[in-house]
Formats: structure tokens, sequence, C-alpha cells
């Protein structure tokens, strides 16, 4: 099974922006549950919210997704079959809450809240309890990530020219990575809890262990953002995906004729293979839990559609066609 945030607008999406604030096109969204064959298409959620971003446990028992009302932006989490749904952070009503990240065994997440003058993130209990404030003293940082017990967490920021930071317990305090490497964005830990993945601005795709040693860069020509519209221009990160069992890293790829497509890299030896060839621009990759399938959103004009390749290489095929624009999705393990 996988869930997906369906989204609509009027006109062409736009986005751009302006000092101190993000202006895009008002969009209507909606989560759903649809089985990888395109059958069971089931709602979440109702369109009286936006619900956006979904993330499933490992234990394939909650789903965290992003909610906005009244322009604020809550967490909520839900079960697969829609019962359940409540909100997790923040406590506060003054703030407003996104970017949730969820450690691999669920017990965890980062996140981070805005309260109209400064940023801040933290790192929660499953349900939202003991909110700990990651690296207060390190200025603005975000695309927070937690290892797989919520012992440490791997983040990046305008504070230090999007230089990654990683805290740890007790004291939760940054400490420099990869220092002279500028403009790094979204880290996250490696299955073995002792390497962080992340992009740069220029492309590359990086491996570093948590010490500060060991960087390599894995390739090239990685696509950093994702644009919904030839008019959106602020865009968001696209991520890269790492299998299951952590030998592969699922990326979007630039490619000097076409538009970006879904590529393979093997951890061990940096050999890039590219996957079957998709209409348009590709974006938002992610494994199965099995690692057999891999998951993706291509935009091809006005429609931004969610497709499955078989990670061995063959056929693609397109999944839930009329839903409008998926712009986020995630796979759901059996419980």
């Amino acid at each position: 099974m996988l869930v997906f945030s369906a989204c609509s607008w009027d006109g062409e999406y736009f986005s751009r922006d302006e000092p101190g604030r993000v202006v895009r096109s008002a969009r209507r969204s909606r989560l759903w549950t649809v089985a990888a064959d395109g059958t069971g298409l089931t709602a979440l959620t109702t369109e009286d919210i936006v619900a956006e971003h979904p993330q499933a446990t490992g234990d394939g028992r909650w789903i965290y997704f992003q909610t906005e009302q009244a322009g604020r932006w809550r967490i909520h989490r839900v079960r697969p079959d829609g019962s359940e749904m409540m909100p997790v952070v923040p406590a506060d009503p003054g703030l407003s809450a996104f970017g949730a990240r969820l450690s691999a065994k669920g017990g965890h997440f980062a996140w981070t809240a805005h309260d109209g003058e400064k940023v801040m993130t933290f790192l929660s209990r499953a349900d939202g309890g003991e909110s700990t404030r990651i690296a207060p003293e390190a200025g603005y940082i975000y695309t927070a990530s937690p290892d797989a017990n919520g012992r440490q967490v791997v983040f990046s920021g305008p504070a230090h020219g999007y230089r990654l930071g990683l805290a740890a317990a007790p004291g939760w305090e940054r400490r420099a990575l990869a220092p002279d490497l500028p403009n790094a964005y979204v880290p996250q830990f490696m299955p073995d809890g002792r390497r962080i993945l992340f992009t740069c601005r220029d492309g590359g795709l990086y491996l570093v262990k948590t010490d500060g040693t060991g960087l390599v860069r894995l390739t090239d020509r990685v696509q950093v953002e994702f644009f919904l519209s030839e008019q959106d221009q602020h865009g968001s990160t696209d991520v890269p995906a790492i299998a299951p069992d952590g030998a592969r890293v699922a990326l979007v790829r630039s490619r000097p004729d076409g538009p970006p497509q879904v590529a393979v890299v093997t951890v061990a030896t940096g050999r890039v293979e590219e996957l079957a060839e998709l209409p348009g621009v590709c974006g938002r990759v992610k494994w199965s839990p099995d690692g057999a399938w891999l998951g993706c959103v291509c935009r091809l004009g006005r429609q931004v559609q969610l497709w499955i390749l078989p990670a061995a290489g063959g056929t693609p095929w397109l999944v839930a066609p009329e839903m409008g624009a998926v712009v986020a999705f995630d796979w759901i393990p059996a419980a």
C-alpha cells in the first residue's frame, strides 16, 4: 500500500520568494491510500483541511502528515485505516510546525517550529511528548533528521550557510560536520548509524561519518529541488532515498538529453544505473519496504502523477492517474 497527498489549485501553480515569506498559489490537498496496482483507493482526510507530506512509520501502524488551518501548520498522525486521527505537535497554538522526519524505529521524530520571528528545531517522542529543543545556540536550523534510536539529530540551515551540524544527547549542542561544504541539504542517517548521507547545491551526493571523517562524494548531477510547474520558483528540496539494506541510494539525476530521471547508486562502488525512462521530470523517489520497487512522481505539463518502477529494471506503471497533482507519498509497510 501507499499513502499520498493529492493537490489541486486554480490556474498554473506558482511560487516566489518575497522578503520574509514565500508567496504561492492557494492549494487544496487530501491524503489517500491505494494499493500498488491502483486498486482500493481510499480517502484518509476530508476536503476542509490541507493535508500534505505523509510519512509511514516502519511498523506500518501510523501515518504522520502536515495540516494547515487558519494559516498555522500542525503535525498530525492517523492510522492507515483512517482512525485515531490526532495532532501531535505543537502544543503551543502560536507556533507553526513543519518538516517532520521520523526515526527508523518510529519512536521519535524531528520537526521545526516557527513563531513568526524565530525558527526552532525539536526532537519529540512519537506521541509528541518530551519535546527537546535541538542545538538552541545554533540559530536558524532545519531539515533535521534523527537516528534510529532518537539519540542523535543531524541538520543544516541558513545560520551556518547550510553546513551540516550534528547534536547528540544529553546536551544537544551543535557539532560541525564537513565544514568546508556549504549548501548541504536533507541529511539523513544510514542504517548503520555511523554515516550520514546528504546532497549539496553543486549536485553532489555525499557520505560523511558521524565523527566528521571519511567524506566521500558518491555521484553528481543529483536533482536538489523539485518544482510543480514552470512558474514554481521556490520549489522544495528533493530527498534521495536509502534502500532498506543500506547498500543503494535512489535519487533523481539530471540528464543532458532529457528530463531528470530516477537512478540508483551503489554505495560501495559509486556505480550509477538509470532506470526506465518516464515521460517527464521525476522527483520524490522512495523505496518499497522490501527494496523491490521504487515509487516516484513525474511531472508532465500540469500533471504530477505517481509511478512505480521495478528496482531491478523493467516497465514502470502509473498509479491513481486521475487524483490531481501528487506532491508527496510514502509506502506503508505491512503492520
